[in-house]
């Protein structure tokens, strides 16, 4: 996660802890949705990592 992904989370966290067990999200929703936005992440980081810089394109001559 970035820092605006683990800021977010953390204020969910803080949110939802705040608000005690009452009808709004169990923590088992909430965890399910940390990792939906963690595994998203990552799975963005991959995709930058495997496509080539803008640099690293030939250029033609």
């Amino acid at each position: 996660m970035n820092d605006v992904e683990n800021a977010r989370a953390a204020k969910e966290a803080r949110d939802a802890i705040a608000a005690g067990s009452g009808p709004s999200r169990s923590s088992g929703e909430l965890a399910e949705a940390a990792m939906r936005r963690y595994f998203a992440a990552e799975s963005y980081r991959a995709r930058k990592r495997e496509e080539p810089a803008e640099e690293d394109e030939e250029r033609p001559s």
